[in-house]
């Protein structure tokens, strides 16, 4: 049988199955079954470790540029969720925004579970890192994972049904100064005759307490102070979390396989935000003493099926149908004092949100030979978005004084064609080929706005090589170009107001949607250099440019005496840099018997903004350097420890002539312990953000008026995590 349609050329078929599996061999190819033979002498049986190719090894053998992060690394820290693993992962940072590849975040990042999209409002840290087989990062884009990518595509692949009989159970307490966090994971998986099953089962309920504080301040046009004022926050929340996942696999005959994948996931939120403002200097806000009170609850489901056929002896099919559901309930209510003291206003808004998706993907992998392989393939997908907001604000005494109910419907319509072509042309010379046409129609409706129609297409030539000085080297250079795009988002589009509660100014605005939007285009060029050391060590200079095309920026206005803030699109702008990647073992530069593996990684990123005056006039809140060091010392063969430190700097962005953000940089230290107590329990120690750093920003606003400030500083707190794992 040949290799999966997806993986690398010539990579072997028991490249994922490999792994675990012990053989019996001997010299005399002597059945176990056999009796032994009359004045034969018996031969010991030796126990022969299969393993199959490393991270690194396909790594250096895929005609694209993907950075696969095996289970061995996402499960070292013992993370409770997968945003902290992947910080780790070089051109990738994590904040409170979300995740960003080459400093930027957004829709610039495409996230992806098991090939297809996250939906809008997908928290990367509802799922559990034991549920994840691998994590793939694609710096360039690939015509079958999609094109809307401009700073590139993270995959998170669940774990898939090997066949081999696994009962593991792990549970953990931690605290990070706002209680006992307790966490639960049951994993079993088995085989009979030709059906394979397995059930993923996770469960953690952390807690969250952080203080923090907001500085306001205003100028008018002479420099005098018209306020300041300090806000003392206080936040507490709690988040639990289940997930499921049951999986089926029936081989049928040598050619057919079905498979059948569910993920199942809970998730609550309940939070207080407490604050309480003190004048330093002129007028308080409208409410200086305020209360937020948070409660949503999230439903995610997600099904396929999936149908595998060998055709022949190089061609095979490969059919995908699923179905997946996302639904959220919020339950917020926000209490205002005014600056006598008295209530003044009760305001509860609930939201009920559902995404619906059905989609359908195939390939069609046609092998010439084992050098060379052609695929085509759809992927279509139809999505509902529907959310009913009602917002009901009452004076302290009760009686109405406003009510505002407002929904939204979101229909979204995408089909694209593809076709790629891998082949190694020689021995020193791979080439990746890819074409991608991808078309979009969305309506989206509300009863303020009526409907609104979008279409969009866009055609994305891909291309990739990797070249070898000669045929053994160790090392290859990789060189890519491709055409990506960003397409707006349903609620992007809409003009209605999300209001915010208290403060309306230019450092705090509404937020409305613009119809008008248009797509984002970008052409990239990515050009790296890889090296290889040791058995599995590399070290990788990879640079990057992209050219965007109606980037989308936001706006700053002044409405019926409102701030508010619209998205548009703001003509183009570049942005380029390079990333450091490295990871090796201490045993493979130095005559050493120490088992000390070294991960490090580093970042720098620039842009610039057509329609912005300079300096600082950055994408995005771009992040402009980030890195990442890591030990791992396996210390005996019953204990191991690791040590990891992440970086990502901070700097000022400026958004328009009068508008700019700075941040300061975050800094955070890592690290663990794994004790094998026998041959089926262990006990993990790990302790978190260490180094329990101040995190702030300040978001400025000049213009022929004055100056408006607002600067937010919040504490962090260490965590500490112990481990049990008991295979049962």
């Amino acid at each position: 049988m040949r290799p999966h349609p997806s993986a690398p050329l010539r990579r072997p078929l028991t490249a994922s199955l490999a792994l675990g599996i012990v053989i019996l061999a001997d010299a005399g190819h002597v059945h176990a079954a056999d009796p032994p033979i009359a004045g034969t002498r018996a031969t010991d049986l030796q126990a022969v470790k299969v393993t199959g190719p490393s991270q690194t090894d396909l790594r250096r053998k895929d005609p694209t540029l993907r950075i696969s992060i095996g289970r061995e690394d996402i499960l070292r820290h013992h993370d409770d969720g997968l945003g902290s693993v992947l910080r780790r992962l070089p051109g990738v940072t994590v904040t409170a925004e979300g995740v960003r590849m080459r400093g930027l975040g957004g829709d610039h990042v495409q996230i992806l579970i098991d090939g297809d999209p996250a939906p809008a409002g997908f928290s990367i840290d509802s799922i559990a890192p034991d549920l994840v087989e691998r994590i793939e990062v694609l710096p360039t884009a690939v015509a079958e994972y999609g094109t809307r990518s401009i700073a590139g595509t993270i995959n998170i692949v669940l774990r898939r049904n090997d066949g081999a009989r696994q009962r593991t159970l792990k549970i953990s307490a931690g605290q990070s100064g706002a209680g006992i966090m307790p966490a639960a994971t049951l994993l079993l998986s088995g085989k009979r005759q030709a059906m394979a099953w397995s059930v993923s089962a996770a469960a953690s309920a952390p807690k969250e307490r952080l203080d923090a504080v907001i500085e306001d301040q205003a100028n008018d046009a002479q420099r005098e102070r018209l306020y300041q004022r300090r806000t003392d926050e206080r936040y507490a929340g709690r988040t639990s979390t289940f997930n499921v996942a049951p999986k089926l696999t029936w081989a049928l005959g040598d050619r057919d396989e079905v498979s059948w994948n569910n993920l199942l996931q809970y998730r609550k939120e309940a939070w207080t935000r407490d604050r309480n403002e003190v004048v330093l200097d002129g007028g308080p806000s409208d409410y200086p003493l305020n209360r937020w009170i948070n409660d949503s609850r999230t439903w995610t489901s997600r099904s396929d099926g999936q149908w595998k056929r060998q055709i022949g002896e190089r061609d095979t099919l490969d059919v995908r149908f699923g179905a997946m559901h996302f639904s959220r309930d919020v339950d917020f209510a926000f209490h205002g004092y005014a600056p006598d003291g008295n209530f003044a206003l009760d305001r509860s808004v609930r939201t009920h949100a559902t995404h619906t998706a059905y989609s359908s993907t195939g390939k069609y992998v046609s092998g010439f030979s084992d050098r060379h392989e052609l695929a085509f393939g759809w992927d279509g997908a139809y999505t509902d978005r529907n959310e009913r907001r009602v917002q009901r604000d009452r004076a302290g005494n009760g009686s109405p004084l406003d009510l505002i109910e407002d929904d939204y419907q979101a229909n979204i319509r995408r089909l694209a064609l593809y076709a790629q072509d891998q082949w190694r042309t020689s021995p020193r010379l791979q080439t990746y080929l890819g074409l991608r046409w991808e078309g979009l129609e969305t309506a989206v409706g509300s009863r303020t706005s009526g409907t609104l129609h979008s279409r969009s297409n866009v055609f994305s030539p891909i291309a990739q090589w990797v070249f070898k000085p000669t045929s053994s080297t160790k090392d290859q250079f990789r060189f890519g170009l491709a055409r990506t795009f960003n397409a707006p988002q349903p609620w992007q589009l809409l003009p209605r107001r999300y209001s915010v509660n208290n403060g309306n100014g230019p450092t705090n605005p509404d937020q409305q949607g613009n119809p008008a939007l248009r797509p984002e285009i970008a052409w990239g060029v990515d050009a790296s250099y890889e090296h290889y050391v040791g058995k599995d060590g590399l070290v990788s200079l990879g640079a990057y440019a992209r050219r965007i095309d109606d980037v989308i920026l936001r706006s700053l206005s002044v409405q019926d005496g409102l701030w508010i803030s619209t998205p548009y699109n703001a003509g183009r702008a570049q942005t380029h840099g390079f990333t450091l990647d490295t990871r090796f073992a201490l045993a493979d530069l130095l005559r050493a018997e120490v088992d000390l593996q070294i991960t490090a990684n580093l970042t720098c990123n620039w842009s610039r903004v057509a329609s912005v005056p300079g300096p600082n006039n950055r994408l995005a809140d771009q992040t402009p350097l980030s890195g990442n060091v890591g030990l791992h010392w396996q210390a005996s063969k019953r204990l191991s420890t690791s040590v990891d430190y992440s970086y990502s700097g901070g700097g000022t962005n400026r958004l328009s002539a009068e508008w700019e953000r700075a941040s300061t940089p975050e800094r955070t230290l890592d690290a663990a312990a794994d004790w094998k107590l026998d041959g089926t329990s262990r006990l993990n120690l790990s302790l978190s953000n260490v180094l329990q750093q101040r995190q702030g920003s300040r978001t400025v606003y000049r213009d022929a008026d004055g100056r408006v400030s607002r600067y937010t500083g919040s504490d962090s707190r260490m965590g500490i995590k112990v481990q049990y794992e008991k295979t049962l």
